[in-house]
């Protein structure tokens, strides 16, 4: 591998649409990878944007989405998909995605009970080199919370085969910080946690950070928090990788 830096972010966008001025925020930011989430999309009108018709500058940059909920689970009428992207300018040979749960039962009514997913993505490197995204449950008064462990759980199970082929980056909100018990398989299949030591999540004061990375492998690593102007209740997490390697 060489010694070219590989620029991965986790950014939250909290359901904005506005997806001209997302991409191009991810390209001011020379960011190679974005792992995102909430993204709320209306294939009518989101698609064309995505796919590069918009009027931003879209260019160079691939959206792969995958929904968590389907437009009957979340109700209020209108026709989306709500999920998770990864928006790359590097060619992904590969993506498959993952149920995490909880079981749907129909209209989602609170963010513990919400259906979540994993993506995991291989990347056309010099040699080989997986990113995964995920959103975990999310808990109105930041508690430990049986849905979060039993997703990450699911994740450490799903992830752990894989990690022993090449450096395996989780990205994510994981709603909850580095160190909670609720992430304890996930620590022990990827021991490498990267993290800001400032909150990245606005809305909620004195938290510490729920946006951030783990790795199946050291890594040299610097990471940013940088804000998002706007566009998201959450600031953008990127994490600047050292010697992973070129576009193949």
């Amino acid at each position: 591998m060489s010694n070219k830096s590989l620029r991965i972010a986790t950014w939250n966008i909290g359901s904005n649409k506005n997806y001209d001025a997302i991409a191009a925020k991810i390209a001011q930011l020379d960011i190679d990878i974005c792992t995102v989430q909430e993204v709320s999309l209306d294939p009518a009108l989101d698609l064309p944007v995505m796919f590069g018709r918009g009027q931003g500058n879209t260019s160079g940059y691939c959206w792969y989405f995958t929904p968590a909920l389907v437009p009957e689970e979340l109700g209020g009428g209108k026709y989306e998909y709500y999920g998770l992207a990864m928006v790359s300018r590097i060619p992904l040979s590969r993506m498959a995605a993952f149920q995490l749960g909880p079981g749907n039962t129909g209209s989602v009514v609170d963010a513990e009970n919400e259906p979540r997913i994993l993506q995991v993505a291989a990347l056309q490197l010099e040699g080989p080199v997986f990113i995964g995204n995920t959103h975990l449950a999310a808990t109105g008064d930041w508690s430990l919370s049986a849905a979060r462990r039993s997703q990450a759980g699911k994740i450490a199970g799903i992830l752990r085969p894989l990690a022993t082929q090449g450096p395996l980056i989780l990205c994510g909100d994981f709603n909850t910080e580095p160190s909670s018990s609720d992430l304890a398989e996930i620590r022990e299949a990827l021991p490498y946690f990267y993290s800001s030591t400032e909150r990245t999540y606005l809305e909620d004061h004195g938290r510490p950070p729920i946006d951030f990375f783990c790795s199946s492998v050291a890594l040299e690593v610097k990471i940013s928090v940088l804000t998002a102007d706007g566009l998201s209740d959450h600031n953008i997490v990127v994490a600047t990788f050292n010697g992973i390697g070129s576009p193949a």
